[in-house]
Parts: C-alpha cells; sequence; structure tokens
C-alpha cells in the first residue's frame, strides 16, 4: 500500500505504474545514497542507522516537502553579533551530552574539563548547565554505580527509553527537558556527544549574540558545494542548540514524533524544515569541526586553533591530550613536589 506522503508525490497507486527507467533511476539513487553517507558525511558514518526506518518519505528526493529548509540567513560564527537593541545578555543554556551508563571514564574526564572551564569562568556558572543524558539503565552494576554518581554530582538524566543512538533519543531528551524544566529556566537546549569538546566560554559567547527564538545553532552540513548530499540542510550531531521555543514544539509535535527513529542529527533538520521552523540559524564554521589528525583537511575536519567553539571525533585518550594539551588545560596546574609531570 502507498503511503499518503507517496500518494503526495506521485509515486505509487494505481495511475502510476512503475517502468524500467523508475527501476534503473532508483537502484542508481540507492547506490550514490550509500556513496555519499559513507564518503561526505562526518557523523560517524551511521548507514545502518539510516536504513533502519521510521523515516517517512525521501529526504533526498527533488520533490519531497522535507528537502527544502525555510528560507533563512545562515550567520557564521564569525558575524553573529546583533545591534546593541537586540543584545539580551549571557543566555542559559542546557548542554544533554549523550552517553551510555558504562561509560564511567569518559564522564569523569568531560566533569574535569568543565568544571575547570567553569572554576576559571565563574560568571558562566549561572548560565551553563551541563547533564549527562542516559537511556533507561538496565544493568544492575551500571545501576548501582550510575547511582552514585547521580547522588554524587546531580547531573545524570535518565530518560524513559531503551538505550539507543539514532532511535528516538535525542527527541526524547529534548521533550523531556520541555517537560522537566519551567519555561523561561533556559534560553537553549543544546545537545552534545561525549566525543565533543566543548570551549564553554567561547559557546556561550556565541549563543549570547543569538536571536532568542526560532533559532537553530551548529555545525550546518552539507557545509560545502561541491559535492552532491542527498539532504537538506542540518546541524551536525557533535554539538547544537535550539531555542527553548523550538524545544517545546518538539516535545508536543506530531511531526517529531512519528519521524523519530533515524540518523538524529539529519533528521532534527527534517522535522524544522518541514515545518517552516528554526528561521534564525547560526553556522558554526569555521570554529566547530572534527578532529584532523592525519586525514585530510575539508571543510568539517580542520587543524586546532585558538577561536574554537567545539571540536569533534575524540575517540581515544590519545585524541583528548592532544586536544587538551592544544588548549591549555592543564595550564593552571601548580608545582608540587608531590608530583613530577612534564
Amino acid at each position: 500500500m502507498s503511503s499518503p506522503l507517496y500518494k503526495q508525490l506521485g509515486m505509487g497507486g494505481a495511475g502510476s505504474p512503475v517502468t524500467a527507467n523508475h527501476l534503473l533511476l532508483l537502484v542508481l539513487g540507492a547506490g550514490f545514497l550509500a556513496f555519499t553517507v559513507f564518503v561526505v558525511h562526518p557523523n560517524d558514518f551511521r548507514l545502518q542507522s539510516f536504513f533502519s526506518g521510521g523515516g517517512t518519505g525521501c529526504p533526498g528526493s527533488q520533490t519531497d516537502p522535507l528537502a527544502a529548509a525555510p528560507n533563512t540567513v545562515l550567520n557564521h560564527a564569525e558575524a553573529t553579533t546583533p545591534a546593541p537593541e537586540e543584545q539580551p545578555g549571557g543566555a542559559r543554556v542546557l548542554i544533554g551530552i549523550q552517553t551510555m551508563p558504562a561509560k564511567y571514564e569518559r564522564r569523569n574526564l568531560l566533569r574535569t574539563v568543565y568544571s575547570l572551564q567553569l572554576r576559571d569562568h565563574p560568571s558562566l556558572a549561572t548560565d551553563v548547565d551541563i547533564r549527562f543524558v542516559l537511556c533507561n539503565v538496565t544493568n544492575p552494576v551500571d545501576a548501582v554505580l550510575v547511582s552514585l554518581e547521580a547522588i554524587r554530582y546531580n547531573d545524570v538524566l535518565v530518560l524513559d527509553c531503551a538505550e539507543n543512538m539514532d532511535g528516538g533519543k535525542t527527541y526524547d531528551f529534548f521533550s523531556t527537558a520541555a517537560r522537566a524544566f519551567p519555561n523561561g529556566t533556559y534560553d537553549y537546549v543544546m545537545k552534545a556527544d561525549d566525543d565533543t569538546y566543548l570551549l564553554l566560554p567561547a559557546l556561550a559567547a556565541w549563543l549570547s549574540g543569538a536571536a532568542r527564538e526560532d533559532a537553530y545553532l551548529g555545525l550546518q552540513m552539507p557545509c560545502d558545494t561541491e559535492n552532491f548530499y542527498p539532504f537538506p540542510p542540518f546541524m551536525s550531531g557533535m554539538g547544537y542548540a535550539l531555542s527553548w521555543d523550538l524545544v517545546a514544539w518538539v516535545a508536543t509535535s506530531e511531526t517529531s514524533r512519528r519521524d523519530r527513529v533515524g540518523p538524529e542529527d539529519m533528521w532534527t533538520g527534517r522535522w524544522l524544515n518541514f515545518a517552516g521552523k528554526a528561521k534564525n540559524r547560526y553556522d558554526g564554521a569555521p570554529r566547530m569541526y572534527n578532529y584532523r589528525g592525519d586525514s585530510p583537511a575539508n571543510c568539517f575536519r580542520r587543524d586546532f586553533h585558538p577561536d574554537t567553539i567545539a571540536v569533534h571525533m575524540l575517540k581515544d585518550d590519545k585524541r583528548w591530550a592532544e586536544t587538551l594539551q592544544y588548549f591549555n588545560a592543564t595550564a593552571a596546574l601548580p608545582p608540587s613536589g608531590l608530583y613530577h609531570l612534564p
């Protein structure tokens, strides 16, 4: 049976026979889609999760209503200072770092680096709230240890869902945040990965210069004009923020509720594009990027530079150490006879 969306697009149904040319175009399109997801998309190459279902329509289609973003002006991170009458002051942001119950070491590292940033910039303490976002903890060992973390740090948010990456966890996070916190608690809610290093002062300054309503901030993908990419504009899952009104909309919209299974960053863009939301979009390039290492540089993978907002793809301790060293995270280490460190 053809879906209502397919009928809207003139696909399927008794009056639309499928010809050999149609089949050939579909096969070629599917092959090119797989190629571009593997080659171009930087977000962990999640081809398997893309084909896991849950979406409606064909986001790569020229006639798909999701394939075009609303009329927007993309503001780069270097040029987001509004006129004086638009300056709203410090922005309050809830940052939800998506992680898994057993990743204790990563949470410990992130707590350490972010607490040191907040110590060095105490004015941010009332503006930035960081929570570690998990789904239901089913392992009895994890349940005990995560409970200790929650008691000690009060920074754990456990959603009522089965642990997943692209099965709706981001939707559950945004909708839970909208219900859990009163309107006015935060100006923005940000989803971030646990392999992303955020420079909190730079992030806070960027958010403070952005619109407070209908705003969507992150590293826009696709980030070049040379390669075909079968998706409408969206912000990379490394870390992106929605203004509170958009978070509240996600929590109540049938668009997001029914279409939440798929690569989460792309799907967030689908919701907003479909509904004509997020007129105020802010592209974080070149200040948000993937760790480069020995890989060739491109529009989403770059060398470190001082004016950074976020570095992504820090998959192991070596990458974290290199990143933290570049940004002088250990510069405040006092001299002591109790340790001898380089």
